[in-house]
């Protein structure tokens, strides 16, 4: 798959969904040409200042609370975790995902990937008080 190809599933499988935490943001797809995957890397191209609060956290960590199924959701919830799964499982056949949160309370999150020479992911926030 080309990261065109793969952008635009991306696309197409996060459309209208929003990932929950204290309040609700959209996934949004992006794709970075010949860039390499390192925390410097993802300040300097969410224009963030160098000392930016930067963690990494695993693909699966990330979207656990999502992806898992519970015994009280109805069939709506059940589709929407599965929206997730196909999500995660679309961005993990990038190579070297990596999923970084940017700042404190109001956390920018990038889910990043290669494909050849280029970074694609989704970003998205979420509010942790």
């Amino acid at each position: 798959m080309t990261a065109k190809e793969l952008t635009d599933r991306l696309l197409t499988l996060s459309k209208d969904l929003l990932f929950p935490s204290e309040s609700e943001y959209p996934l949004e797809p992006f794709t970075w040409k010949s860039a390499t995957l390192k925390p410097e890397t993802i300040l300097t191209r969410s224009q963030k200042p160098a000392d930016t609060a930067i963690e990494s956290i695993t693909l699966e960590d990330f979207f656990t609370t999502v992806t898992t199924d519970e015994d009280w959701f109805e069939d709506e919830d059940r589709e929407i975790a599965q929206r997730f799964r196909d999500l995660q499982a679309a961005i993990a056949t990038l190579e070297n995902v990596q999923v970084f949160r940017l700042g404190k309370i109001e956390i920018d999150v990038y889910i990043v990937g290669a494909i050849g020479p280029d970074l694609i992911g989704l970003k998205t926030t979420v509010i942790e008080t």
